[in-house]
């Protein structure tokens, strides 16, 4: 019978702190085996326990008695050597690069151009390794906006939210966005060889006007009709009527925010205790309530509010009822 010699009191220490801490999983059974054959276990019975054969054991106890704790962990290995040359893979990421929607064009550049022959797989291995991803481009309007006034716009907002958190003045960020039956398309976890269909179709168009806060508490109000400054100006009228203390609303620069009809109520929003601050051209992102619209589109809205106007309707202000509640957006 095959058994390891005695151990001391170090040797089972050692091997019990390896068995619970190793980060690899083989070499915490071998240390286990090891220390299951220090208290009688038989050959047989530990290859039953870690389903595998004697000869394997074997190997183990053989590795303890030669190699000590080294002798249990697995040996460095080369690995298969590259397929391309480091100067190959920079050319090979710097034509992703150029090419970022197309795998196939690149392949072939590579293969035209360098008389590489690279497999898809194999290159959609290197552009991981090289810290790349698929995932959906991003439309965006930085090339538009003045770097400055963004800056400005940013440092104002800051102290913003700083007064809000002292409690000094409630802060809120106001928008509009519209929903119809054709639906924006998320990415989503689907069976292999099938497709998940939304239906889609023309519809009109139901505009909400929403007013959200930090703490993801929501005021809506739902049109079906085109949103006007009038529109605008009776929602925010409305909104006036709700605030607890001095109030600032962040707005972004569309026209219907920047026509003589809107401006004209400024001054009496701010003899009211609200006071509407606009953002620099082109800066979504400073407007957190673009956050929640890219949500319920995106996320919260399920596949089956696209069958009908009437789904969607019930849908969508489902949603804007529990805003806060079923449905949660971290800001901080």
């Amino acid at each position: 019978m095959i058994i390891v010699n005695p151990l001391s009191f170090q040797e089972i220490q050692t091997l019990e702190e390896m068995h619970r801490n190793h980060p690899s999983h083989t070499p915490r059974i071998r240390a286990h085996a090891i220390l299951l054959s220090h208290t009688g276990f038989q050959l047989s019975i530990i290859a039953r326990v870690y389903s595998v054969c004697r000869q394997t054991v074997s190997t183990w106890m053989h590795a303890w008695d030669t190699g000590g704790i080294c002798g249990l962990l697995d040996k460095p290995r080369s690995g298969r050597p590259r397929i391309l040359c480091q100067e190959a893979e920079v050319e090979a990421l710097a034509r992703v690069n150029q090419s970022p929607r197309s795998l196939k064009k690149v392949l072939s550049e590579l293969a035209e151009n360098l008389d590489l022959t690279l497999s898809l797989t194999t290159l959609k291995r290197i552009c991981k390794r090289a810290g790349l991803s698929w995932k959906r481009i991003r439309k965006s309007l930085k090339s538009k906006r003045d770097s400055d006034l963004f800056e400005q716009s940013r440092q104002q907002l800051t102290a913003l939210i700083e007064q809000s958190q002292q409690k000094q003045i409630d802060l809120f960020y106001f928008d509009e966005s519209g929903f119809t039956l054709e639906p924006c398309v998320p990415y989503a976890w689907q069976p292999l060889g099938e497709t998940i269909q939304v239906s889609s179709s023309k519809s009109k168009r139901l505009n909400v006007l929403g007013f959200v806060n930090r703490e993801c508490s929501l005021t809506s109000i739902v049109v079906e009709g085109s949103v006007t400054s009038a529109v605008v100006v009776a929602s925010i009228d409305h909104f006036v009527t709700t605030i607890l203390r001095p109030t600032t609303l962040i707005i972004d620069n569309a026209p219907v925010h920047t026509s003589r009809e809107f401006q004209e109520n400024l001054e009496r929003w701010k003899k009211q205790d609200l006071t509407i601050v606009p953002i620099a051209p082109y800066s979504p992102e400073l407007n957190l309530i673009e956050i929640l619209w890219r949500k319920i589109k995106y996320e919260w809205m399920p596949f089956s509010a696209y069958e009908s106007f009437q789904s969607l309707k019930e849908s969508l202000f489902d949603i804007l009822a529990n805003v806060g509640k079923s449905y949660t957006i971290d800001f901080s």
